[in-house]
């Protein structure tokens, strides 16, 4: 395995948990969570690989149910190539810029990708730091908890 689909996997699997701990404590991200239905999986994979995770809305927050799912997602966001998943994955383009740019496809209701794309703004808000946000995001949200509480979510 070379180094960067094994940075990939490991960026998945961090951003997986990140959407978990801060669905646990951010109130917009639940209030976006509530499009979904409860059993609604959103899977997250680079294409032509099996480089994938996925987390499933259950009452107001994710659960991460990791690569070896063998439910079927209801939305798919697929990283066209390893190199358009780590610029995301590290910090290097933004959600929005990724979306712009056409880094990724997204399979199943394109309406209900918008949601799950404001959360990753949210989450990218939480798991990077402001040097990094203040180049990627937009403008920085109003987060209602803090970073150090996700974190410690994020390990527990």
């Amino acid at each position: 395995m070379g180094v960067k689909p094994f940075v990939a996997r490991i960026g998945l699997k961090f951003l997986g948990r990140g959407l978990v701990s801060c669905s646990k404590i951010e109130t917009e991200i639940q209030k976006e969570l509530e499009f979904y239905d409860d059993g609604f999986i959103i899977e997250l994979k680079i294409f032509n690989t099996n480089t994938k995770i996925a987390v499933e809305k259950l009452g107001d927050k994710f659960k991460y149910l990791g690569s070896k799912y063998m439910k079927t997602p209801d939305l798919s966001i697929i990283f066209k190539s390893y190199e358009g998943a780590l610029l995301l994955i590290l910090g290097r383009i933004g959600v929005y810029e990724g979306y712009a740019q056409h880094r990724f496809i997204v399979k199943g209701d394109i309406i209900g990708s918008m949601p799950f794309i404001r959360i990753l703004y949210y989450v990218e808000a939480y798991l990077f730091p402001k040097s990094i946000c203040e180049r990627i995001l937009k403008e920085i949200p109003e987060l209602s908890s803090s970073k150090i509480k996700a974190y410690l979510h994020l390990i527990a």
